[in-house]
């Protein structure tokens, strides 16, 4: 009885593991097919990052220098001893480590033996929680020469690799520290859109803007041009316009933003569905909350011109507001009393938007900065509004606080 409990226990421990394998692999399956990634190449793929994780812990397969130096049995080992031991190392926390340190003061006899001991492993350590750091310490470290072997053995899964938690790594430390990165840089462009969107890919995206030339970046940006809203929306799309605007030239940001803003009917819709969303106001905020040189007058001006006619219809959400807080902190005196206008006319109830605003958590800190901001006319002109309606505000100030005495009580 007992026997036959312990096998069926083993047995169903033996099912949950292939279980397991196959959920994993199904849903990188289903990941990749989103991105247009060949499904059998990633499940080839898997099944040999499997079967590789699975027999490098076999005791068979144990690097006993790698055991010693856990141990601390090895007498101040350098790399020239590693030998074939260089990949257990990199795949090792602590080896990797011993690895990126000496790498760091080795000769160049030492790095070109470490090149060769990486042949032909570079693509299963680049997906490899601590194989990925050694990949990228390499090719900080290493010749010219060097590096074009290295980035050989990854050209024909630049893609995968993008999309990958450590792949991506690997592609970043190419592009930030390689010459030799222009049949990498091209794959990336071919893939742009599938990569701009991608948790990992955009990262490798925001090095191709800092690192790569103004050419790289200017087709990026018709890229995003292409589809402007998808893209502002997106939540790593807009980390990728945010880059654009960074570094990009005057020509480029220009070029962007006149997709966002450019003063017709439909830009100007776009304008005020970015502010109206938490992700695209980080686009808007980008542009606006620059120096004068940097944001040009008339660009700030269509922010303006776009928060009024309904500038109480956002103001509860804290994005919106910090858009506002940018124009008052870095807009001309001509577009703060344009907004301390709006706020300060009829909003068609007999009151102004500037009482309700007043009440809001984050539009009263709107309110705050007109005030500090404005000139002698226009703050006579706030206090003018809200003059009338002091005691009803008082009075609703001293109930919020009974409330709340209520409550601690």
């Amino acid at each position: 009885m007992i026997n036959r409990f312990i096998r069926n226990f083993l047995n169903a421990q033996h099912i949950i593991c292939k279980v397991q394998h196959v959920q994993t692999v199904r849903g990188a399956f289903l990941h990749q097919c989103a991105k247009n990634v060949c499904p059998a190449a990633l499940i080839s793929c898997g099944a040999r990052m499997a079967s590789s994780s699975s027999s490098k812990y076999r005791p068979s397969h144990r690097s006993k220098l790698l055991d010693a130096y856990h141990k601390n049995r090895t007498a101040n080992p350098q790399l020239a001893d590693l030998g074939e031991h260089v990949v257990a190392f990199a795949l090792d926390q602590q080896g990797s480590r011993f690895i990126e340190q000496k790498l760091e003061r080795a000769n160049p006899t030492e790095k070109a033996q470490l090149v060769d001991a990486l042949r032909g492993h570079v693509l299963e350590l680049a997906q490899q929680m601590y194989g990925c750091h050694v990949i990228g310490a390499a090719l900080k470290s290493v010749d010219k020469a060097s590096q074009i072997e290295i980035i050989n053995e990854i050209l024909a899964q630049v893609i995968p690799l993008s999309l990958h938690k450590y792949g991506s790594l690997v592609i970043r430390f190419v592009l930030e520290h390689c010459t030799h990165k222009r049949l990498v840089l091209e794959q990336l462009h071919a893939n742009m859109p599938t990569l701009v969107m991608d948790k990992y890919g955009s990262h490798v995206i925001e090095r191709v803007i800092e690192h790569g030339l103004p050419e790289d970046r200017a087709r990026i940006v018709r890229i995003l041009q292409g589809d402007i809203m998808k893209y502002a929306l997106d939540k790593f799309g807009s980390h990728i316009m945010r880059k654009c605007f960074a570094f990009g030239t005057a020509d480029q940001k220009k070029a962007l933003f006149d997709n966002v803003c450019g003063g017709g009917p439909k830009t100007l819709q776009n304008a005020r569905q970015l502010m109206a969303d938490e992700l695209g106001t980080h686009v808007i905020r980008s542009r606006v909350g620059t120096t004068a040189r940097e944001c040009a007058h008339a660009d700030r001006a269509r922010i303006v011109r776009s928060l009024q006619g309904g500038i109480m219809k956002n103001t509860h959400l804290h994005s919106f507001c910090d858009v506002i807080n940018k124009c008052l902190i870095f807009g001309t005196t001509d577009q703060k009393n344009a907004l301390i206008d709006q706020v300060c006319a009829d909003d068609g109830t007999g009151k102004p938007p500037l009482l309700q605003m007043m009440k809001q958590q984050f539009a009263n800190d709107v309110v705050l900065k007109m005030v500090d901001g404005a000139d002698t006319a226009h703050r006579n002109k706030m206090m003018c509004a809200i003059e009338e309606h002091i005691p009803a505000l008082l009075k609703r100030q001293q109930s919020l606080k009974e409330k709340g005495g209520r409550r601690n009580r």
